[in-house]
């Protein structure tokens, strides 16, 4: 029997040579055994140049294996597809039916798609049926496999084999399957495209200071998996990173975000982080772009798009803002009294963005209140105190003024009215200016103590002089208001005078002695540094008779206010020279007949003879002296005088300065006088214990006779005439 050439199966893309005849078999040659060979082919993904080995097999009534075409490729990364192709040959002797061709792909390789039906089912692909395969004729089928794009393995385990069937009884099996596992090209190092793209968030703009948000996307292009993938981003110098809920980290200004440890191909992975731009940048935002740039432990087969484009922040940069909010309160807490002094401080806090240019504070005060002097450099205009200003304030910067003020001597408030605000501002914009004016601030403690008024009193004799019994001296007491209050209400000083001096007068007036005090109250509030002199005259009493040391008084002044200090509000003072004087009493006498009707020899006639104590002091033990000329003899006193020719009278124990004391004595003219009375003439001299100053007048100018003459000699003749 002849058998029927099979006509040859042509390789894929070649067509059959013209002239050539196909034959039918018969159908007896189906019954024939069949030989079956299997050949795998991994054509190169484009744009491999691949190169072509063919062999032809004649036909044969044994089975024998015919290579099919083989293409070599280029080396397969991880995650690229490339095609298997599957050829069965039918080496004969009869028509092979139902052909069926099945492959077992690695883990590694994974079913991808097959333009001439092959399908998977999990890992096998299956390939036909061909409905028959006559003796010489192949019959291929191309299905596309992808490389898993996580494969790390050196290619040993990527070895497979396809196995044909057929309906067909196959007299030998063994070349049913290829000889060899078939394997895609190493090396398999990954290859990713990694692109990177950066934007920033939101809408902006963006005023320096302000913190906003910038997302770095990286895509994996494939084809395998990048591994440890890490996006860097160096920011500008007017940009520092803030935080990042994506593992993005800082070091200096490079932002390291990542990595990640596996990114698909056809994924992305996007990290955000939060960056401020300098508070203090004055650009306009040309200089703040930047870019961002991905790497991974796979090549990158495109690296033109690992890094970004240029950026901006969001909406650009806007102009600077500093949300200023002002602040003011009283440094301590202790109310104060009118007159007194106390701080404020003024707070100017940048609550930002940006930094503020030409900060300042201005303060008008109210009219309870004066401005008294600053150690940070406040001034004041009339009632407004200004501070400042300050050249920049950071973002969260606080900037504290004190200065000093005054509460007015005068006020008699409560400290509820003196309420004010204080007002900050600067050269830069503020986004909030409610709160560029200060809560009301009052007075320490919110409150005023009553009016103080320190007052102090000194109390100094005039002159140095010691002073006589009976002289008078002053007092010089001075009242001064050392404030804090401007004014100290009644005023009144009060000095109570021991025993032995007694009150004369006193400047200016309204002074008055009530028993031994002597009180002047002032009508006039009297002001803070001003003082009042008062003037207290007194004498030393006529009869004190001790050295003056025990001599001291106290002066006290008080007020209606509130004294702060009273330690300095009484002064205690001696007597002028610190002690006194020797008492002295200056005597004059004074002798004078009683009657002017003149007298003849042998009558009687009167003397009085008066003492005057013309001061200052008492005059003790006085007493007078009166030497009777010859024509005269004493007769008598009531007065208590002595007889004998020098007569005298007293002493009186005391004779106070202007008084008097007057002695009466009778004398007798001598009856055997013949004269006219101009020869009798004597004086009489008063003395005491007591110092007199001036002695010339204690004796009397020379006193005569009465009617400064004597009556001729007189006699009243009796006649006795007796009767016998």
């Amino acid at each position: 029997m002849t058998h029927p050439t099979p006509t040859p199966v042509p390789r894929p893309g070649h067509r059959h040579r013209r002239g050539h005849r196909r034959r039918r078999t018969r159908p007896w040659l189906l019954a024939l055994p069949l030989a079956v060979a299997v050949a795998l082919t991994a054509p190169a993904p484009a744009p491999a140049q691949p190169q072509s080995q063919t062999k032809a097999q004649p036909p044969s009534r044994k089975a024998a294996v015919t290579e099919a075409t083989r293409t070599l490729p280029r080396s397969i990364p991880p995650g690229s597809e490339f095609t298997y192709t599957l050829t069965a040959r039918n080496k004969g002797p009869s028509v092979a039916r139902n052909v069926t061709v099945t492959d077992t792909l690695p883990a590694g390789v994974l079913f991808a798609s097959s333009q001439d039906g092959c399908t998977s089912s999990g890992t096998t692909v299956t390939c036909g049926p061909a409905p028959e395969l006559t003796v010489g004729q192949s019959r291929s089928w191309t299905f596309t496999a992808k490389l898993s794009p996580s494969y790390q393995g050196d290619g040993s385990d990527l070895g497979n084999y396809g196995r044909a069937t057929a309906d067909t009884s196959d007299p030998d099996s063994a070349n049913n399957q290829n000889a060899t596992g078939v394997k895609p090209p190493g090396p398999y190092d990954p290859v990713a495209d990694l692109s990177t793209q950066k934007k920033p968030v939101g809408s902006g703009p963006v005023a320096p200071g302000e913190t906003f948000e910038y997302t770095i996307t990286t895509r994996n292009a494939g084809p395998s998996d990048a591994g440890q993938v890490t996006a860097t981003d160096t920011l500008p110098a007017a940009l520092s990173f803030v935080s990042s809920s994506d593992r993005c980290t800082a070091v200096g200004r490079t932002v390291t975000c990542g990595p990640q440890a596996v990114l698909a191909p056809g994924t992305s992975v996007s990290w955000t982080f939060k960056v401020r731009l300098d508070a203090n940048y004055q650009g306009n935002g040309s200089d703040v772009q930047n870019t961002a740039s991905a790497t991974s432990t796979a090549k990158d087969p495109n690296p033109g798009n690992d890094t970004s484009t240029p950026v901006d922040p969001p909406g650009g940069v806007g102009a600077p803002q500093a949300d200023l909010a002002a602040g003011k309160k009283p440094v301590q807490s202790t109310p104060v009294a009118p007159g007194e002094t106390f701080d404020y401080a003024v707070t100017a806090t940048n609550q930002g963005p940006s930094v503020a240019r030409q900060v300042k504070a201005t303060d008008p005060l109210p009219a309870q209140l004066t401005f008294v002097s600053s150690p940070d450099g406040c001034t004041a205009s009339g009632q407004t105190v200004t501070c400042g200003p300050e050249a920049t304030l950071a973002p969260g910067a606080t900037k504290t003024w004190m200065f000093h003020v005054k509460l007015d001597s005068g006020y008699r408030g409560d400290g509820s009215d003196i309420q004010n605000i204080a007002t900050v501002s600067s050269d830069t914009a503020d986004p909030d200016p409610k709160n560029n004016t200060s809560d009301p601030a009052g007075p320490p403690g919110s409150s005023v103590n009553p009016p103080n008024a320190d007052l102090s009193l000194t109390k100094v004799p005039v002159g140095s002089t010691p002073p006589v019994p009976g002289t008078m001296f002053d007092y010089r007491i001075t009242v001064k208001n050392n404030g804090p209050s401007s004014d100290a209400y009644n005023v009144t000083l009060t000095d109570s005078l021991p025993p032995q001096l007694e009150y004369v007068s006193a400047q200016p007036d309204g002074c008055a002695l009530t028993g031994a005090t002597v009180a002047c109250k002032r009508d006039a509030p009297l002001r803070v540094g001003d003082s009042a002199v008062y003037t207290l005259r007194v004498r030393l009493s006529q009869d004190y008779t001790g050295n003056g040391r025990d001599l001291t008084n106290t002066a006290t002044v008080t007020a209606d206010n509130v004294d702060p200090n009273t330690a300095n509000d009484s002064a205690t003072s001696g007597l002028p020279g610190g002690e006194a004087g020797t008492a002295t009493a200056d005597l004059v006498t004074v002798k004078k007949p009683v009657t002017t009707t003149p007298v003849a020899p042998g009558e009687t006639y009167e003397y009085a003879v008066t003492v005057t104590n013309d001061g200052p002091s008492t005059a003790r033990d006085v007493r007078i002296s009166d030497r009777l000329p010859t024509q005269l003899s004493f007769v008598s006193s009531d007065d208590g005088c002595l007889t004998g020719q020098t007569v005298t009278c007293g002493p009186v124990s005391a004779l106070a300065p202007g008084a008097s004391r007057t002695w009466v004595f009778r004398v007798k003219l001598d009856p055997d006088y013949t004269g006219d009375g101009s020869d009798i003439r004597n004086t009489a001299t008063a003395t005491s214990s007591t110092y007199d100053p001036d002695e010339d007048n204690s004796t009397s100018e020379p006193s005569g006779v009465p009617g400064g003459r004597v009556n001729p000699p007189t006699a009243d003749v009796e006649v006795d005439k007796e009767t016998p």
